[in-house]
């Protein structure tokens, strides 16, 4: 009893610290600063969209059987096999992992070294990331008794320079629409679409630390949902409180990075500057190492051994080096598109994985999916459009921007209902071959 509460905590705060990236440590203090004294609506809302969301997508992934794999599979193999890559890639070398690299040298190591070269800062960082993945089964060891610890401590002591700081002033507000701000602040985390790859991480620890029965194995990974979410909800509720705390004094047009280092500085001096910095590194180090992770395990399952898991994390690392020499903000503009349009795909099948059971037709999740990015996929036409100076599909947008829940981000809910749903009739009528798995 005494190791699988051990084991469920040491993996928790390893799913913790994988969840709880560079771009997660900027969204509650912002939320924080624009709420003042409302700050508690407008984090809710943000635990709803995430943590809440993505666990609840690692459970799912884990109830159908702990692999990427597996959602998306009643559309059809190739399908789910082409989702899974699309999104370790993003999440992975092309997008997300760069960004680590490139935050990592812009929010800490400039602040200290204004001349230091992005190079020399990537080299480090990947450098490290590459040890650590390069030996598969030390790595949720390694995240979770080492160095999420350190990064709760830091968290920990910026929330009490926020609770005892003299000068505590929330500011007085009567925006509205707090809680769908708040709601929206946690889907742009993108924590969903990581959700079932590291499913699979989780799934191959907890199975390597023995336990093989399918219910202990689910039992497992609920108890491990539960400890991230605990973690992931204290520390975006702390971060966000520290925000408020001081929403008086700051300008809520500011840049997130920006705003989340003004904070830290006013409430601990430059030793909190440091204490910041420190856990921006940690934060994008632990998730550079789950995500590169993922990265070498899909690969390999995916190509039934014939990439291995090391050639893969030596490629992975590679790429990520070089395209985060390109900074933050070049990459968030590049991934922006691609994100709108994969976003929807992935909590639609997400939401009807979770009844798996009882959907009697694989072409019910066809027609979820062309609801879903038919919307999506017009909205990132138009985004990338923007990007280039243009406006093409403006018309389509502003007409979707009038669809139920749009106000919360969620314009593609009903499209994706009503897709399901015309599906569902033509497949009772016309009654296709269904997908038979194990």
């Amino acid at each position: 009893m005494k190791k699988k509460l051990l084991d469920t905590i040491i993996i928790g705060f390893a799913l913790f610290a994988i969840f709880f990236g560079a771009g997660n440590l900027i969204f509650p203090p912002y939320l924080g600063v624009t709420a003042g004294e409302n700050w508690g609506i407008a984090t809710l809302a943000f635990l709803i969209s995430d943590p809440l969301l993505s666990i609840i997508a690692v459970m799912v992934v884990a109830a159908l059987g702990g692999s990427a794999l597996n959602v998306g599979r009643r559309i059809h193999p190739l399908f789910a096999s082409a989702l899974a890559a699309i999104c370790v890639l993003l999440i992975g070398p092309i997008f997300a992992v760069p960004r680590t690299g490139a935050s990592t040298h812009e929010i800490f190591v400039q602040s200290y070294f204004p001349s230091a070269p992005q190079w020399i800062t990537s080299l480090v960082f990947f450098g490290i990331v590459l040890w650590i993945t390069y030996k598969e089964n030390s790595v949720m060891d390694a995240i979770g008794k080492y160095l999420t610890p350190i990064l709760l401590l830091i968290l920990f002591l910026i929330f009490v320079g926020a609770v005892l700081q003299p000068n505590a002033s929330f500011a007085a507000t009567d925006r509205t629409g707090l809680f769908a701000q708040g709601f929206k602040e946690g889907y742009q985390t993108m924590d969903v679409l990581g959700a079932p790859l590291l499913a699979g991480v989780v799934m191959k620890d907890i199975t390597r630390r023995g336990y093989l029965n399918k219910k202990d194995q689910f039992r497992m990974m609920f108890g491990v949902g539960i400890v991230a979410f605990i973690l992931l909800a204290l520390v975006y509720s702390t971060l966000a409180y520290s925000g408020a705390s001081m929403s008086t004094v700051i300008d809520t047009t500011a840049q997130r990075a920006a705003m989340l280092t003004t904070i830290v500085k006013n409430l601990l001096g430059s030793w909190g500057q440091l204490a910041m910095g420190l856990a921006v590194c940690f934060a994008c180090l632990t998730t550079a190492i789950g995500l590169t992770t993922t990265c070498g395990q899909y690969f390999e399952e995916v190509s039934k051994g014939k990439i291995s898991y090391k050639k893969t994390i030596l490629v992975t690392v590679a790429v990520e080096f070089i395209i985060s020499l390109v900074g933050v903000d070049s990459l968030i503009n590049l991934a922006v598109p691609v994100l709108t349009f994969i976003f929807p795909i992935m909590i639609a099948l997400i939401l009807f994985s979770a009844f798996d059971k009882y959907v009697p037709y694989d072409w019910t999740y066809l027609g979820a999916v062309v609801g879903a990015g038919i919307v999506g996929l017009v909205q990132g036409i138009n985004t990338l459009s923007q990007l280039l100076g243009g406006n093409l599909l403006g018309d389509a947008v502003k007409l979707i921007g009038t669809f139920p829940l749009a106000t919360y981000g969620l314009e593609w809910i009903v499209p994706t209902f009503v897709g399901a749903l015309i599906f569902t009739i033509l497949a009772a009528i016309l009654k296709p071959k269904q997908l038979e798995f194990d």
